[in-house]
């Protein structure tokens, strides 16, 4: 006969901060959303088709001897620019991401703190919400992921945004109104391949308008009034000088139960 295990207690320690809540889409705001988005992207993938022929991939066919005689064909007239939307929309996760850490560096308060004073007229005129974002600021950042909260590549985008809308040349950081902040929209992962059909690319992992997009008021503000914001409290928490002290769970190994949560 096996001797009896014991069990042994396992501590864990997490963070005393709240968590970020992404928001919930229903399935009717789903495909709205989605339509919207598509028939706003669409000129842009035409003019990829029709304008831009595909990669060939890296491999090049070379000649041995070429022929100096032959001379090279003539290039045909530049195809036109594309639409004015493809200046207002951002593509994948990395370029998202660098536009919004270019925000940051703007707005926080840690890069304002090397600038001159602002005078007290102007402190006191921006201690109020901002009702009108700037052209750059995103209004909506789609992401093809029904559950980005689990997912390391999407985890820092909701720090980022809150950061970013952060009221510049005040000594206490103020937000922007609730009304312009910048919706975070996580679709499901079959919109992927109907996005990235719209834009005529391999695929799209993520897709941001910004506030200055043409032809985008119908979307942003159709989502603005469905969308909830991404709640991350754990910023404002952090930047407060108050202790919160530190999470600690113990579990019983070998099937113990569970005990209570513990704040030293």
């Amino acid at each position: 006969m096996a001797p009896k295990q014991t069990s042994k207690p396992v501590f864990k320690t997490s963070t005393p901060f709240t968590e970020t809540k992404w928001p919930q889409i229903a399935q009717e705001h789903h495909e709205i959303i989605l339509d919207l988005v598509c028939n706003l992207i669409a000129p842009l993938g035409d003019h990829r088709r029709t304008h831009i022929p595909p990669s060939k991939g890296r491999k090049r066919k070379r000649i041995s001897n070429p022929d100096p005689k032959q001379t090279t064909p003539p290039q045909s007239d530049a195809p036109p620019p594309p639409p004015e939307l493809s200046k207002h929309i951002l593509t994948g996760v990395n370029t998202i991401t660098r536009h919004l850490e270019r925000l940051v560096s703007r707005n926080a308060p840690t890069a304002l703190a090397a600038s001159n004073a602002p005078s007290a007229a102007l402190c006191s005129a921006d201690k109020a919400p901002r009702t009108k974002p700037d052209d750059d600021e995103l209004a909506i950042i789609i992401l093809t992921h029904p559950k980005p909260a689990s997912s390391p590549a999407h985890a820092h985008i909701p720090t980022l945004v809150h950061i970013s809308t952060i009221s510049p040349h005040v000594a206490t950081p103020v937000p922007m109104a609730i009304n312009t902040k910048t919706r975070l929209v996580p679709l499901s992962t079959s919109s992927d391949s109907r996005l990235a059909s719209k834009l005529g690319i391999p695929r799209v992992g993520a897709l941001a308008v910004m506030n200055s997009a043409p032809g985008a008021k119908a979307l942003v503000e159709y989502v603005r009034e469905h969308v909830d914001l991404t709640e991350c409290a754990w910023v404002d928490e952090a930047m407060t000088p108050v202790w919160k002290g530190l999470n600690v769970t113990m579990e019983m190994g070998k099937g113990g139960e569970k005990k209570v949560n513990s704040v030293m």
